[in-house]
């Protein structure tokens, strides 16, 4: 029984070890087109408040949908390239797991959050979204930093965490919390996808 158990371990921590940089590429091109395309999002929207400019309702309308269009057909075309490649590393699954949850949750979120605040005419509430984004993807890269112990990713959580709570801080000034959301979306999901990319042509 003792070999046995032994030989899963080795098993386990193997798979660990072993995970193809196909599946880190893969994310990676996520994080960083996600990062980009939000993040612009989140610039353009401020850079008028910040600036007193007064622009069209259709702006705005194109805006809110363009970038989500841009992030669903760049999954769907990733899907597409990888359809014949098996990311089965023990790892992989582990954090697929938490970021597709944490996908879910933020959608759960989006409809009760939008709902309560179209109904109440309130857009303070809408604001709450955002802060909960950031700590469900701080709470994802620290399984990440649990799974890969790797310094810089529990910097990517603590930072995800830290936007979280700033953004509570900063929601009746609409310009700075989009700033600061910008800068996160660049610096936290862009930046650490470019790392990852880059990671998987070394391995």
């Amino acid at each position: 029984m003792d070999i046995n158990e032994t030989q899963k371990d080795l098993a386990f921590l193997k798979g660990l070890v072993n995970e193809g940089p196909k599946a880190q590429r893969s994310a990676g091109e996520l994080f960083l087109v996600g990062g980009v395309v939000y993040g612009l999002q989140c610039l353009t929207n401020a850079v008028p408040l910040l600036m007193k400019l007064e622009l069209p309702s259709l702006f705005y309308l194109v805006n809110g949908i363009l970038p989500t269009v841009v992030f669903v057909g760049w999954i769907i075309w990733l899907a597409w390239r990888n359809r014949h490649d098996k990311m089965q590393g023990v790892a992989t699954r582990a954090m697929n797991a938490a970021f597709s949850s944490a996908g879910l949750a933020n959608l759960s979120m989006c409809v009760a959050i939008g709902w309560v605040s179209i109904t109440e005419n309130n857009f303070l509430i809408w604001l709450l979204y955002p802060a909960v984004v950031a700590a469900l993807q701080g709470a994802c890269w620290y399984v990440a930093y649990m799974i890969r112990k790797k310094l810089w990713l529990g910097a990517v959580s603590a930072g995800w965490f830290a936007t979280s709570i700033a953004l509570g801080f900063l929601i009746r000034d609409t310009g700075s919390y989009l700033l600061v959301f910008t800068a996160a979306m660049f610096v936290l999901m862009a930046a650490p996808g470019y790392v990852m990319m880059q990671h998987s042509k070394a391995d």
